[in-house]
C-alpha cells in the first residue's frame, strides 16, 4: 500500500508539473462553500466587450446561466490569477458558426487536448446539442475520468469525486457527445486514428513544441473552412504559444481570428483557407 501511495503521488507531481493549465491537485478542499461562491458572483460579473462582439458577429451565444453554473463546478478555483472562462463563450460561437456552414447530415469530429475537469469539451458538446447535430468531442488528459480526487473546486465540500460524478449534472449532454481519452498526448494523440477533424481545441502543454506536436497530429485531417482554436495566446505570458500559433498560420494556410478578454487571456481561432 505504501508502494502504491508513493506511486501515485510522484504521478500526481509529474502531473502537476507537466502543463501550465491542468486542475491543481489537492489532498483536500482549498476553501469554504462561501469563498467559491464568492469568486464565482465576482468571475460571473466580468465584462469581456471584444468576446460579446465575437458572439455578435457569429449570431451565437451560449446561454449566461447555464455557463456560469457550469463553471462554477468547473472553472471557479482557489488561484493568484483572475479567474476567467471567457474560452466557453469563444468555443461555442466559433462551433456553432461553423456547424452551420456544412451540411447537417455531417457528423461532426472535434478533437481536444487538455480536459481538466470537462469545462470546454461540455461547452462544444452544448453548441452541437443546440445546433441539433450529431457528433463527438474526443477529449485528452493525463487524468482519468473515473477516479476519485479533489479538484479545487466547490464540489470538493461535498466529497471526493471522480470526473464522471463531477459532471453529472450534464450527463445525458456527456453521454451524447463527449469521450474521454486518459494520457499524455505525447503517446495517445498519434494513436487515435480521426479521418477528419472538423474542429479542434489545442490547450494541452503550454510550450512550443509542443503546440506543434499537437497540431501535426490533426494537420492532415483538416480540410478547408474547417477550424483549430488556441488558449492563451498571449505574448507576455506565453511567447512559446504565440509563436507556434504564428507558425502554424503561416506555414499551413490559417486565418488568424485574434481575440482578447483581457490583457492577461487571448484566444486564436484559426480557420483553414
Amino acid at each position: 500500500m505504501k508502494v502504491f501511495q508513493e506511486t501515485k503521488t510522484k504521478i500526481f507531481e509529474l502531473y502537476n508539473n507537466f502543463s501550465r493549465r491542468p486542475p491543481r491537485l489537492t489532498t483536500q478542499p482549498r476553501a469554504s462553500r462561501e469563498v467559491y461562491q464568492n469568486l464565482a458572483s465576482v468571475a460571473a460579473e466580468q465584462s469581456y466587450p471584444e468576446i460579446d462582439r465575437f458572439e455578435e458577429k457569429t449570431g451565437h451565444g451560449i446561454e449566461p446561466a447555464w455557463l456560469h453554473d457550469l463553471a462554477l463546478h468547473t472553472q471557479v478555483v482557489v488561484k493568484e490569477s483572475p479567474l476567467c472562462y471567457a474560452h466557453g463563450r469563444v468555443l461555442y460561437s466559433a462551433l456553432s458558426r461553423y456547424l452551420g456552414s456544412i451540411a447537417v447530415s455531417e457528423s461532426i469530429n472535434i478533437l481536444e487536448t487538455g480536459t481538466a475537469r470537462g469545462f470546454s469539451g461540455l461547452c462544444m458538446a452544448k453548441a452541437l446539442n443546440d445546433m441539433g447535430r450529431s457528433g463527438r468531442v474526443v477529449t485528452f488528459d493525463f487524468l482519468p475520468h473515473r477516479s476519485p480526487i479533489y479538484w479545487n473546486c466547490i464540489d470538493d465540500l461535498e466529497r471526493k469525486k471522480s470526473r464522471e460524478e463531477l459532471l453529472a449534472p450534464w450527463s445525458e449532454m456527456v453521454r451524447k457527445h463527449l469521450v474521454f481519452v486518459q494520457g499524455d498526448t505525447q503517446l495517445m494523440l498519434p494513436s487515435v486514428c480521426i479521418d477528419r477533424v472538423h474542429f479542434a481545441f489545442l490547450d494541452g502543454a503550454h510550450t512550443y513544441p509542443d503546440v506543434l506536436f499537437e497540431f501535426a497530429q490533426i494537420a492532415g485531417s483538416q480540410h478547408t473552412g474547417d477550424v483549430a482554436v488556441f488558449d492563451d495566446y498571449t505574448p507576455a505570458q506565453f511567447p512559446g504559444i504565440v509563436a507556434a500559433v504564428d507558425e502554424i498560420c503561416n506555414k499551413y494556410g490559417y486565418s488568424p481570428e485574434k481575440l482578447s478578454a483581457h490583457s492577461g487571456r487571448g484566444y486564436v481561432v484559426a480557420v483553414k483557407q
